[in-house]
């Protein structure tokens, strides 16, 4: 492995991202059919109805790009560890990565912004503003759950030498030319160092695919989707912390950078559904941020709540897949679902609405007809 890793004292450290990080990369639209998702511009939102098993297949998780996704040669890829904070510069090839020890996690990646277009269809609010990216008009599937497998982040953090006044450790992606903002976006060292957070290089067993940032990508548990940078290029390691229209525009609530997810519960079905006068085993989704899932109820119109059955097994950093038995009369309803964590933690009635209509929590109304 020492032979791979190319060293370079700190001080002489020249950092050019188009001359180094170009090579061997070419730009490209989704590598996956959109046939079977909903595009939003850049994006593809994934037919949450669809989604039957507890982990997602790759062929029906959601893409969110701020740009096109990005082609990168695995033999020609490099990773730079830089910054103010590290002993010394390093740059890592694949197989460096690969001969690290490597960790799976199984975890949930969910854009902020998924549900946002349920501020308007149930809340009436409009979710329109300006802004240097579009805010993509998720309904329930910007989210999905894989087992994402490489090395720990303190691991490859640690061949550079972390220095004891490192706060900030601020990955970046190689889609350079998206026209948002470079995305580089700030963790803080604890959440850096901490054990589930990985450089994924596999999903679900499977080499990392194109879409979901081949042949390197953050993943960072019970944080929000813009933290699971994709094609990642460098990691810039800071004494002082990295902000840029992201951290201090674009993900913001309550004049604060939006970092965890909430806990939400979601049900598998078209919005709104139509279904025949049967009985129907309904199912679900529900995560929380750092917490297993206890408990989930759910009720249909004005009736009391009943307790759903839980289909898997809780899990810290992952979903939980719930369901019921249920046959309605004919006509129009409304099925409510609201799930708990170990922490006591449950849904609003209502979500916060917030400019950059993110983490929509609220107890959904999902409108149902029966023929």
């Amino acid at each position: 492995m020492s032979r791979q890793i190319q060293w370079f004292p700190a001080r002489t450290y020249v950092f050019c991202a188009h001359i180094v990080f170009t090579i061997g990369i070419r730009m490209a639209h989704w590598q996956k059919s959109p046939g079977n998702f909903t595009p939003l511009g850049t994006s593809l939102e994934a037919e949450f109805h669809r989604l039957e098993s507890v982990l997602t297949p790759a062929e029906q998780f959601f893409v969110c790009n701020a740009g096109d996704s990005v082609v990168v040669d695995p033999a020609s890829y490099r990773l730079k560890i830089k910054g103010d904070a590290v002993e010394r510069v390093v740059t890592l090839g694949l197989d460096d990565l690969k001969a690290l020890p490597q960790h799976t996690i199984t975890a949930v990646v969910e854009c902020a912004g998924n549900q946002r277009t349920l501020f308007e269809k149930v809340d009436g609010i409009s979710i329109s503003r300006d802004s240097q990216g579009d805010d993509v008009k998720w309904t329930l599937g910007g989210v999905g759950m894989a087992e994402w497998t490489g090395p720990r982040l303190a691991d490859v953090l640690a061949l550079a030498g972390v220095q004891p006044k490192a706060k900030w450790v601020a990955p970046m992606g190689l889609d350079v030319l998206n026209p948002e903002c470079d995305i580089e976006i700030p963790l803080p060292v604890e959440k850096a160092l901490a054990p589930e957070t990985i450089l994924g290089l596999k999903m679900n067993g499977a080499p990392l695919p194109i879409d979901h940032g081949a042949p390197v990508r953050m993943v960072v548990p019970g944080w929000v989707g813009t933290y699971w940078v994709k094609w990642v290029g460098w990691l810039t390691v800071s004494s002082r912390e990295i902000r840029n229209y992201r951290t201090d525009e674009y993900y913001v609530m309550d004049g604060k950078t939006v970092t965890e997810q909430n806990i939400k519960s979601s049900l598998c079905l078209p919005f709104p559904a139509a279904l025949s006068a049967d009985q129907h085993q309904i199912t679900g989704f529900a995560r929380s941020s750092g917490q297993p899932i206890e408990r989930v109820e759910w009720k249909v119109d004005d009736e009391p709540w009943s307790k759903a059955e839980l289909l898997s097994e809780p899990l810290q950093w992952g979903w939980v897949r719930f369901g019921f038995s249920w046959k309605g009369e004919v006509g129009a309803h409304t099925i409510r679902t609201r799930a708990w964590d170990k922490l006591g933690r449950t849904q609003p009635e209502k979500a916060k609405m917030n400019p950059g209509s993110l983490l929509y929590n609220g107890i959904i109304p999902h409108p149902i007809t029966v023929r």
